[in-house]
């Protein structure tokens, strides 16, 4: 007598949604490219996402750079953040996306909070002609555990062609490097969400998956 058989199905993460068109006043606005962004910028930026619940951090050096991170050819902006209203940052249905990229493995069960005084780094993604200072630029992620002084931008293809022989991940755009628990790695965006690259442990794109709680991965 045959039974029906289970299957471990892989739940892939599936990447954010897009945001809404720009509006014709927001294409009329449209300012001119900086090479460096100022400070005025990348504050009205984070209080847009983040409505003074979180604030820019002032102990790590930078705490903040820009590149085109998710591969949109719009530039974004990584911000390392302190949460100034716990309550806010941890609400329920939050207008950022929480993770952690040095977690390899994630369910949907898997719950993430915000501690007190925790050093985060925020990525805001580029929107409309302004880029990651448009009015409608909203889309991010807050990452854990990944903020640390002396990140740098640098290409893709500039940073991985230094680690030949080894497995390399498929980044979509910018690569933001830094030194991580003593390792010279990086963060890429995989798509749908942003990982952790250390090119001593990396073992291949099939160890991201996020799955359902119960499920093995397959081997």
């Amino acid at each position: 007598m045959s039974g029906c058989a289970k299957t471990n199905n892989h739940l892939v993460e599936q990447a954010p949604s897009y945001q809404p068109q720009p509006s014709s006043a927001s294409t009329q606005l449209q300012l001119p490219k900086v090479s460096a962004p100022k400070l005025a910028d990348v504050e009205e930026a984070i209080n847009r996402v983040f409505k003074r619940a979180a604030k820019l951090d002032q102990t790590t050096h930078p705490n903040f750079i820009v590149g085109d991170f998710n591969g949109d050819q719009s530039e974004d902006l990584a911000v390392v953040l302190k949460p100034v209203e716990l309550a806010a940052m941890n609400e329920e249905y939050p207008a950022w996306l929480l993770r952690d990229p040095l977690l390899q493995t994630q369910s949907r069960s898997t719950t993430l909070r915000i501690a007190e005084n925790e050093t985060l780094l925020a990525v805001i993604h580029g929107y409309g002609p302004n880029e990651w200072r448009d009015a409608q630029a909203t889309q991010t992620f807050l990452l854990k555990n990944v903020a640390v002084a002396n990140m740098e931008t640098k290409k893709a293809v500039e940073f991985l062609k230094g680690h030949p022989g080894r497995k390399l991940p498929r980044a979509q755009g910018d690569v933001i490097t830094e030194t991580l628990q003593g390792s010279q790695g990086c963060l890429y965006y995989s798509g749908a969400n942003y990982r952790w690259y250390d090119p001593n442990t990396f073992r291949g794109e099939s160890d991201l998956k996020t799955v359902h709680t119960g499920m093995k991965k397959d081997q």
